[in-house]
């Protein structure tokens, strides 16, 4: 519903007959019952319990979930296209076929785009050299641990971004520790593929990153560690997690 207020302790959920007759719907009393009508179509009844009518919304639930929520046009078409801006749905709406002219004036607060793209600030470093060659300068960064395991049992993600061709790769691990046993593979399969060895590997101080096993695997094959703060390895995973967190923030109240 939209405009609901919360009542700690209330034990009935009550509807009001002047917001219903609002959103152009009509409500029908009877001696010993009720009906809502959406235009020409019954929605939910109910019966006059004491001095009250009692609406029963058992029999058929899926029926009446389309009516919960009364949304525009543009508003629907906003919400299938991912919670594109403004500017970006009317390009999509001339560029295709199929989405009717969206008619919208102004673009109002999304409470899930504001709850799921909230991030820390970027902060860039002023003093890091532009990269020349692939794996010249390599990102990585670990995001989790996720709420829901996937079906291999993985709570995390370790991204490595090339800094020059802004190539991303994405590992799902269970746990922060493996982020060693990930990054070898990585540097064994792109070293061999494109024929450059990674000169410089950049990372927050973690310890998955700071630990005695990466410090070897570096030492070993010569690679200059770098510490950075907010970057390019953590802001590689933000757009796919902006697109599910503002698709699952509303559904969760």
């Amino acid at each position: 519903m939209i405009d609901v207020l919360y009542i700690p302790g209330l034990d009935w959920q009550m509807l009001s007959v002047s917001r219903l007759a609002e959103r152009g719907m009509s409500v029908g009393f009877q001696k010993k019952s009720c009906t809502i009508w959406n235009k020409s179509k019954a929605i939910v009844s109910g019966m006059k319990v004491g001095k009250a009518y009692v609406l029963d919304c058992e029999k058929d639930m899926a029926h009446y979930v389309e009516y919960v929520g009364v949304y525009s046009e543009w508003e629907l078409w906003y919400a299938r296209m991912g919670h594109l801006n403004k500017d970006a749905l009317a390009k999509t709406q001339r560029a295709t076929t199929g989405i009717p002219t969206l008619e919208h004036k102004s673009m109002p607060l999304c409470g899930g785009c504001m709850k799921g793209k909230q991030t820390v600030a970027y902060f860039p470093s002023r003093s890091m050299s532009k990269t020349t060659k692939v794996l010249q300068r390599v990102h990585t960064d670990v995001m989790g641990p996720m709420m829901t395991k996937s079906k291999g049992g993985a709570r995390y993600v370790l991204t490595v971004v090339d800094d020059y061709s802004k190539y991303v790769v994405a590992y799902f691990i269970t746990k922060k520790s493996e982020v060693p046993v990930k990054f070898k593979p990585f540097m064994n399969l792109y070293e061999n593929q494109w024929g450059e060895r990674i000169k410089c590997l950049r990372s927050d101080n973690g310890t998955e990153f700071v630990n005695i096993e990466m410090d070897m695997l570096c030492a070993l094959n010569g690679i200059v560690r770098g510490h950075a703060h907010q970057g390019v390895g953590d802001q590689a995973p933000q757009v796919p997690v902006d697109s599910c967190g503002i698709h699952t923030k509303p559904a969760q109240h």
